[in-house]
């Protein structure tokens, strides 16, 4: 399983069916600003990278957290 989406796993674990690489984050039952601001936190963490402000408004997707990712040359 790629890190992203174990990442995506761990974040919305009680979500009932898996999330596909291009549905929006936003359209996650349970998705808020909170669950945003979790989500910058683990990737910065998991990666060891630093978002930027326009990374984080592109971070809609499991598709373009790989898309940011793979920009930065990190294995996601």
């Amino acid at each position: 399983m790629a890190k992203i989406d174990q990442l995506v796993l761990e974040l919305f674990d009680d979500e009932p069916a898996p999330i596909a690489d291009d549905m929006a984050f936003a359209d996650v039952a349970g998705w808020d600003s909170l669950k945003h601001v979790q989500l910058i936190v683990a990737v910065e963490q998991r990666f060891g990278i630093e978002l930027t402000a326009a990374e984080i408004g592109r971070l809609t997707s499991k598709r373009a957290a790989r898309e940011i990712l793979a920009a930065r040359h990190v294995e996601g």
